[in-house]
């Protein structure tokens, strides 16, 4: 059930190959690949490793012990709280280290903690209610974004007084153990941090405004990375990076799901086996960045392999090829006789590769 209610997972996971039938189903139904990579006898190679798992639990409980005192100090430093906030709501559940039982526990506390915000307002904050609320879980609506119902959790959800106004605001924070090198740092893995950002700041709007609190908050358009000092387990603050691209593109890439979820022929998504089922006889699309997020990927590409699929030797062959074949591609290079204007234009253009025509 954990994986179903996953939605960021479950929308990234679509967004990067929208076009595979199998992919599609699995992401809108929570049908995990690395089960349906099982049935066929594949064994699942995706996931942060044993280490990585273990290095993000141990900077995280760093990060959070002592009702949160590292990570609000270095928030106030960086001016993404405001001096004298405090307070740190635990909402992680307890297979991540938190004390709470389920996400669902987790939900119920969130809207509550955002209603006592909601009715102490700027000038009450931090007498009642906490400036961080640790893995702030968010119902994920099925209609207006997928299907089915998912859950949502945000590393870390900042309150603060909104300037010149009497709204309470709300920021997104991305606690990742990615090392921190200044000028230097991963550009892909700041990426997809922002992208992760994104997509929470979307979802945080849909659901204060279902919890009909759009008028006591404001969702900040910037949002807080907090990343680890490179060797250490010492935070480093981003205190203002711009969401708003991610947010409109989860916006955008939610309502494209819900189409996709529409053209899904419905089942019991109660029922794994059936679920799986669903996935092995859908018709695949293997694109070469599939060998980074599905576990079925090498299977596809085995696939791919024995059908002579260019897309096996990247994009660019793929969209010089199309569908000719790279057995057939071969026999043109040796000289082979074109049978089609395709093929003509395909052995002119391998010529001119070579030099042989002008």
């Amino acid at each position: 059930m954990a994986g179903r209610q996953d939605t960021r997972r479950r929308f990234e996971q679509w967004v990067k190959n929208p076009s595979c039938e199998a992919n599609v189903i699995s992401a809108v139904a929570g049908v995990g690949m690395a089960a349906v990579a099982k049935s066929e006898g594949l064994e699942p190679s995706i996931g942060q490793s044993p280490f990585a798992l273990a290095r993000g639990q141990t900077f995280e409980k760093a990060l959070l012990a002592n009702d949160g005192e590292r990570l609000l100090a270095a928030l106030i430093e960086k001016g993404a709280l405001p001096d004298g906030a405090k307070g740190l709501a635990d909402l992680r559940i307890r297979m991540n280290g938190g004390p709470l039982k389920s996400l669902d526990e987790a939900a119920a506390k969130t809207s509550e903690l955002l209603r006592a915000a909601a009715v102490a307002g700027p000038d009450g904050l931090y007498s009642t209610t906490p400036a961080i609320i640790s893995s702030a879980t968010l119902d994920i609506p099925g209609q207006p974004v997928m299907l089915p119902d998912g859950k949502l959790a945000i590393d870390a959800l900042l309150l603060r007084p909104h300037e010149g106004g009497t709204a309470v605001e709300l920021a997104i924070g991305e606690i990742k153990t990615y090392p921190y090198r200044a000028g230097h740092t991963d550009s892909a893995e700041l990426a997809t941090a922002r992208g992760q950002a994104g997509v929470y700041l979307h979802a945080l709007r849909l659901s204060i405004d279902a919890l009909g609190l759009s008028e006591s908050f404001v969702c900040s358009p910037s949002g807080v990375l907090v990343m680890s000092l490179s060797g250490q387990n010492a935070p480093v603050v981003l205190p203002n990076e711009d969401l708003e691209f991610q947010a409109a593109r989860a916006s955008r890439g939610f309502g494209q799901l819900r189409e996709a979820a529409a053209g899904v022929t419905a089942f019991d998504i109660s029922d794994e086996v059936l679920g799986i089922a669903k996935v092995t006889a859908a018709a695949t699309e293997y694109k070469p960045e599939c060998i980074s997020f599905c576990d079925r990927a090498v299977g596809c590409r085995r696939a791919a392999e024995s059908a002579g699929d260019a897309v096996v030797l990247g994009a660019d062959v793929k969209r010089l090829l199309g569908e000719t074949t790279l057995a057939r591609a071969a026999e043109l290079l040796d000289g082979a006789e074109p049978a089609s204007l395709r093929e003509s234009e395909l052995a002119a253009r391998f010529q001119d590769g070579r030099g042989e025509v002008s």
